[in-house]
């Protein structure tokens, strides 16, 4: 074999890193907040992607997270609601353990004020404070839960708010939407009545109620991964101003106050305690890590699993010189 071969050969083993689709979309939020004025704000979030920090907590390989060094913290930041639907799968999979009837319940806002975020917004809110009151469904079902609210947009209907929860249901069987009778299937009398009760509180009647499965906590969280990242640059700067501050995540009845979990509600439900930040071990920065894979002495398995990881919930990409070991692929993260 020639030399020339010989060094082509070599080339193509280079190991490159490059952003991809989630910190594209951090940094294109980045210019939006700027184009609104708040230059410290997109300065934060511009050093939040910047350096992200793979940690394992000990004795646990499995339970991985893509930290970033200094997280601003910000809504609409891709890379931090990476991090908080991480946080917060596992959270609700802690809360679920210690429920006697865990069930996934979806309420959405009904179709009007749709026009303007804030009101939408507004509007739902104090609809679900009412629904959380009424003693002829929710003080009768509902033990305690975990809610996490979603805002999408859609041109033809506007926006849309609407809430996945986990509750802890306070009956003594598995309920359905549907119940399967001798006469075929009904509407279980259980969802008939939340559909009443929706509709006393000025929330939309189309609702979903079903019994857990395997991974209820990445149902829950993987919205999360998603908030704001599908609209035009109209839409996102609304969300940019409407959406600052606001509370996506609480806890509710039983739920509420489990100092196991956080000694306090709201964003401390999708962080990890200073207790739990001990757990973890830092392995280095995600190119770091990409590069210790591909050592002279082989090939690091469980490295590569990290690496992938990173790959698949969109904050990297990885590919050779001649760009063919990986392609840049935008991973649901769910």
């Amino acid at each position: 074999m020639c030399k020339c071969a010989v060094k082509k050969e070599e080339k193509s083993r280079v190991v490159t890193v490059k952003n991809s689709w989630r910190l594209r979309a951090l940094f294109r939020i980045e210019g939006l907040i700027k184009e609104i004025g708040q230059k410290s704000r997109a300065k934060r979030m511009g050093i939040c992607g910047n350096t992200i920090f793979v940690k394992v907590k000990k004795g646990d390989p499995s339970n991985v997270l893509y930290d970033p060094q200094l997280r601003c913290k910000d809504r609409v930041c891709p890379v931090c609601n990476s991090y908080r639907a991480s946080i917060l799968s596992r959270k609700v999979e802690e809360l679920g353990k210690d429920m006697t009837n865990p069930h996934l319940l979806t309420v959405t806002a009904n179709d009007q004020n749709r026009s303007s975020l804030k009101i939408a917004f507004k509007c739902y809110k104090e609809s679900i404070r009412q629904l959380k009151r009424e003693k002829t469904w929710w003080k009768k079902y509902i033990r305690g839960g975990v809610e996490h609210i979603e805002v999408t947009y859609n041109e033809g209907t506007g926006w849309h708010v609407h809430s996945h929860m986990l509750v802890d249901l306070a009956v003594g069987r598995k309920v359905e939407n549907m119940q399967l009778t001798d006469n075929g299937y009904f509407l279980d009398p259980l969802k008939k009545d939340l559909e009443h009760v929706l509709l006393k509180v000025g929330l939309g009647t189309i609702s979903d109620i079903r019994p857990v499965t395997e991974g209820y906590g990445k149902e829950i969280s993987k919205y999360s991964m998603k908030f704001g990242l599908d609209i035009d640059d109209d839409r996102l700067k609304e969300i940019i101003v409407n959406m600052k501050g606001k509370r996506m995540v609480s806890r509710f009845g039983n739920c509420y106050g489990r100092k196991d979990i956080d000694g306090t509600d709201g964003e401390n439900m999708v962080t990890l305690s200073p207790k739990d930040e001990k757990e973890y071990i830092t392995l280095g920065t995600i190119k770091e890590v990409v590069y210790k894979c591909f050592n002279e002495t082989g090939i690091d398995s469980a490295l590569v699993g990290y690496a992938l990881g990173a790959v698949k919930i969109g904050l990297i990409k990885i590919c050779s010189a001649d760009n063919k070991l990986f392609q840049d692929e935008e991973v649901d993260s769910s």
